[in-house]
């Protein structure tokens, strides 16, 4: 019988800094997880790449005394030659900058805010920058973002937003009628757990007039993604 083509995709690395270990090391798994299903002939399509775009880059730029667009073109040819340096396979090698990224990202925003699920809104929050997003209250640890251990920055914005709580009560059926479909078991128990409690809209936006290095929303000009 045959098996449906298996799709591995590795995480898309910020190029905020040069690749490490770690980035070599999920990198190294999903080629070995591709080469066992391909000895056994089954169909595998690995997909690496960079992710270029955000407050991150924009800093490590303005670090380094170049523009964002400079440094994300030298750190993601690092990462690329250091793939091909160390014998990794992969089938496509995808660039956040690339036009057909960017032409895709604005079509689909394009879509949703037709369909009404994006508005304008003012928030006020606590903002972590590397983690790029918004914290509430409950989720930082000891007043800390739990990822990189700093206090977030209290910041008060006009953005764009998505209506994510629109979708809370479909996806949590979904999760419950369909078991599978995030393994292991523990971790569709606990986006479950996280889908029963308020989970707001998802602020989707960033005004240029603070950050100017992302993709330009198609219906505001004066607004990246």
């Amino acid at each position: 019988m045959a098996r449906e083509p298996l799709y591995l995709t590795t995480p898309l690395f910020y190029v905020n800094a040069e690749p490490h270990l770690g980035h070599t090391y999920v990198t190294l798994v999903a080629d070995v997880l591709a080469r066992f299903w391909r000895a056994r002939r089954r169909t595998a399509f690995v997909l690496t790449g960079t992710d270029e775009h955000g407050d991150k880059i924009a800093q490590a730029a303005a670090a380094a005394g170049v523009s964002p667009r400079e440094h994300a073109d030298r750190v993601s040819g690092i990462f690329r030659t250091t793939w091909d340096a160390a014998g990794l396979r992969y089938d496509h090698f995808i660039r956040t900058t690339d036009a057909y990224h960017v032409a895709f990202v604005q079509k689909v925003l394009a879509d949703i805010h037709t369909k009404g699920d994006v508005y304008f809104g003012s928030y006020r929050g606590l903002y972590c920058f590397g983690c790029e997003r918004f914290y509430q209250e409950r989720e930082l640890v000891d007043g800390l973002c739990p990822d990189h251990r700093v206090a977030p920055t209290e910041l008060a914005e006009e953005n764009y937003f998505f209506r994510m709580s629109a979708y809370q009560e479909r996806l949590v059926a979904t999760l419950e009628a369909t078991p599978g479909l995030i393994v292991p078991e523990g971790y569709r128990r606990e986006v479950l757990a996280l889908l029963r409690e308020p989970v707001g809209d998802l602020c989707i936006s960033r005004p240029k007039s603070r950050l100017s290095w992302g993709i330009e929303l198609p219906f505001d000009d004066r607004y990246v993604t």
